[in-house]
């Protein structure tokens, strides 16, 4: 693999579902009210038709999401994202990772790169954020599925220990 955000572990995968994803993946440099410098976000888009945004769980990646977004890309133009400071999403280490950054970096995403009603599916802490994305930004969401939930309670207290290399 030739993506030079890519840690050299990308290198030992063996599940052909991974590798075929990991491939496909780019990072764009996603501006928000955060801060001054651009976000390097993390996505795969594959497919056309009405679009799909997946947000995966905690300590996970877009690549949770390997086995069902090329089947779901056969009818639908498919986005799975990964959250900010998750995955090979940058994380700025003077940013607080909460409800509030994720939400706000989620929106510029999806301004920047989708920018019309998606239907949303969030996986664990990715339901929590796409819970809360839909509350706050409903014209941007069609429909909301949640595959096993959890919710935020105002807070993220565990996001201030994670460090590198466990925020990866």
């Amino acid at each position: 693999m030739s993506l030079d955000f890519m840690p050299p572990e990308a290198e030992l995968l063996t599940e052909a579902a991974s590798i075929a994803v990991t491939r496909h993946i780019k990072r764009e440099p996603v501006l928000t009210p955060l801060a001054q410098q651009a976000i390097q976000t993390a996505y795969v888009s594959q497919g056309g038709g009405s679009p799909i945004l997946l947000l995966h769980g905690f300590d996970s990646s877009l690549l949770e999401f390997r086995a069902l977004l090329p089947l779901l890309a056969v009818q639908h133009e498919v986005w799975a994202v990964d959250l900010l400071g998750s995955g090979f999403t940058e994380r700025l280490p003077h940013l607080a990772m909460n409800p509030t950054t994720i939400r706000q970096h989620l929106y510029a995403t999806w301004q920047q790169l989708i920018h019309r009603p998606i239907v949303l599916v969030g996986a664990s802490l990715g339901a929590a954020v796409a819970i809360d994305f839909a509350l706050t930004y409903p014209e941007c969401v069609s429909r909301l599925v949640l595959i096993d939930s959890v919710g935020f309670s105002g807070s993220f207290p565990v996001g201030q220990w994670l460090f590198p290399p466990i925020d990866y």
